[in-house]
This record gives structure tokens, sequence and C-alpha cells, in this order.
């Protein structure tokens, strides 16, 4: 089990980091969310690909949930004056990285939506079990993106505040 430190006493002790920043609340809610989606992705391509609606279906479920959580996240953060522009406007030496969480939301979002479109047609024939194992190599690849991304966003917030936001 991963071990948290606690950063609270970087601002001084007992402080109350929601109270200092309250908007990182808002981020931890956030990156539980994609946590659970992206855990629940994982399980869905890890079952055995043997029955084919089931796995596609389950396959496809989990990816809906990790492109809606997605989705919002980006809405969240990359809005005109969400947390990424406070980010930059509390601290100007931050926006190079922001800008590479940027774009790391649109190239996951264009691979969401490129395993979406291959779902959609999974082969009923002989192809299956290459296309599922295609399949879940590019997923696999876009859950180590997903958590490349979290790891950095993580780093960004750290960078910020001196505030641990956790594994949530």
């Amino acid at each position: 089990m991963a071990r948290y430190r606690n950063f609270d006493s970087t601002l001084g002790a007992g402080t109350d980091t929601e109270a200092v920043h309250p908007a990182l609340d808002d981020v931890r809610m956030r990156r539980a969310g994609l946590k659970t989606a992206l855990s629940n992705l994982e399980l869905a391509l890890a079952a055995p690909f043997a029955n084919r609606v089931e796995w596609v279906t389950h396959v496809r479920d989990a990816l809906a949930v990790v492109h809606d959580v997605w989705t919002r996240h980006i809405m969240e953060t990359e809005a005109p004056g969400a947390f990424l522009d406070d980010l930059v406007t509390e601290s100007p030496r931050l926006s190079k990285p922001t800008i590479r969480l940027r774009e790391e939301h649109s190239d996951i979002l264009a691979s969401i939506v490129n395993a979406e479109i291959r779902l959609a047609e999974p082969p009923d024939d002989a192809r299956y079990e290459n296309w599922a194992e295609e399949v879940r190599v590019e997923l696999t690849a876009l859950l180590a993106a997903l958590a490349r991304h979290r790891q950095r966003g993580a780093d960004l917030i750290y960078e910020a505040f001196a505030v641990d936001i956790g594994g949530g």
C-alpha cells in the first residue's frame, strides 16, 4: 500500500489546506473519480475475452465512463478562469507545465474516441482474438498515459501549493 506524506507542515502546523486552497478539495474529488473510472476500465480489460459480447460490452461501458470523467476533467481545468488558468495567474512559472497538461488532455481524449470507434464494431470472425488483444494493448497504453497525466498534475499542484493532494 502506498504511503503519502503530509505536507501540511509546509504551510504551518495545524493549517487547514482546504481553507488556504479551497480549490484543492475539488481537485481531490476529480482525481478520486478518475482513479475509480480507470480501475474499472483496467478490470474490464483484464477479464477473459472469450465471451465476446460480455467482454466488449464491459470494456465499452467502462471506457464510456472514462470518457465522461475525462471530459468533465478537461472542462473543469481548462475553461477560461478555471483551475489551470488560476495556477498560471498565481504562479506564472508554471505556464509551461500547464501547457503540457492541456496538450495531454487533447491527445488522451483523441485516444479515448478512437478506442470507442474500434469498440463500436468488433469483428465476429476469426479476427476477434487478434482484435481484442490489440484493443487491450491500446487501452492499456491509454491507462498508462492517464496515470502519467495524473502524476504530472499532482507534481504541478505540489509545485504551486507545496501540498500533496494524495493518490486519490
